[in-house]
């Protein structure tokens, strides 16, 4: 049963479901699933990511990583955790680039790309260097970093739009044999309160995304390392700036396919990319529920 298909299933078996497990089953459904059985980036798939676009990349966080290891004490093993790793171009750039840095650096590094998915890659070779094929974060105690590149725009969010009686959710429905947008009362107590616990108010008609899966991912993350730095490299804004009705009143959910940028989620189900950009107040406050410190937020500009 292919993407589509599951998602039709559940909403006849139990009516309509939530834009976020649309979201979930549309990219990472095992069969037919966005994520689950093509390569998405380059220039044959869909979109580009720094990795894919040129080493320099790969490089300058070489020597961020060389940096972390210096603050640390330069233990005897510096562990990557790469998130979501993908075809390992990333992994790759990095590993290669370390070998030319100083003090022994390449001896401690031991980069893992951690994804849910095999995959034609790039790592296979690279000395220091492991795939996992896991769901969730099956490690404990790393001395090192946890890193995600372009990781949790693809988580599934929740979209909620400010109606004239109130913050409403938006669900995936079928009418006439046709998948549909209905709105109706919020899921889950949690959307009322993130925008709450922001101080943030949307407009009369705006829409905005939700990710309620980040308070669960910041525990994980904390709980896989035992020394070290996270860092996590996206599109995204502050809370403030991202909930905006004046810059994004729309909210920030936009699909790709072919490298074409459109706004129609509810087509070409598991062969289309469906992404939102990151509130990165919401991840600092996360991090820090799960007892991480948060030391900056900066932009690749």
């Amino acid at each position: 049963m292919d993407a589509e298909s599951e998602v039709r299933r559940r909403i006849q078996e139990r009516g309509k479901i939530t834009f976020a497990e649309f979201m979930q089953v549309a990219l990472y459904w095992p069969h037919g699933g966005y994520y689950t059985d093509r390569e998405p980036i380059g220039a044959h798939g869909d979109y580009y990511t720094s990795p894919a676009v040129h080493p320099s990349f790969g490089a300058l966080l070489a020597v961020q990583f060389f940096q972390m290891w210096g603050e640390m004490g330069r233990p005897s093993t510096f562990t990557v955790l790469e998130l979501g790793a993908g075809n390992g171009l990333l992994c790759r750039d990095v590993s290669s680039y370390a070998t030319g840095l100083p003090e022994g650096f390449a001896a401690a590094l031991h980069y893992i790309c951690l994804d849910r998915r095999p995959a034609f890659t790039d790592e296979p070779g690279t000395p220091g260097t492991s795939r996992i094929l896991a769901d969730g974060l099956p490690f404990r105690g790393l001395t090192g970093c946890v890193l995600s590149n372009e990781y949790l725009d693809a988580f599934p969010v929740h979209q909620v739009v400010m109606a004239g009686d109130g913050l409403k959710e938006v669900y995936v429905g079928l009418e006439d044999g046709d998948l549909v947008e209905l709105t109706g009362e919020p899921s889950d107590p949690g959307l009322a309160g993130r925008l709450e616990n922001l101080g943030i108010e949307l407009a009369q008609g705006q829409t905005a995304e939700l990710n309620l899966a980040l308070k669960r991912w910041s525990q994980d993350v904390a709980t896989a390392l035992d020394r070290g730095f996270v860092l996590t490299i996206d599109y995204g804004r502050t809370a403030k700036d991202l909930y905006d009705p004046e810059k994004r009143r729309r909210g920030t959910l936009v699909t790709y396919r072919k490298h074409v940028q459109t706004d129609a989620p509810l087509t070409l189900i598991g062969r289309q990319d469906i992404t939102a950009q990151v509130d990165f107040t919401s991840v600092a406050r996360a991090g820090e529920m799960a007892g991480l410190d948060t030391l900056g937020l900066v932009t690749q500009r």
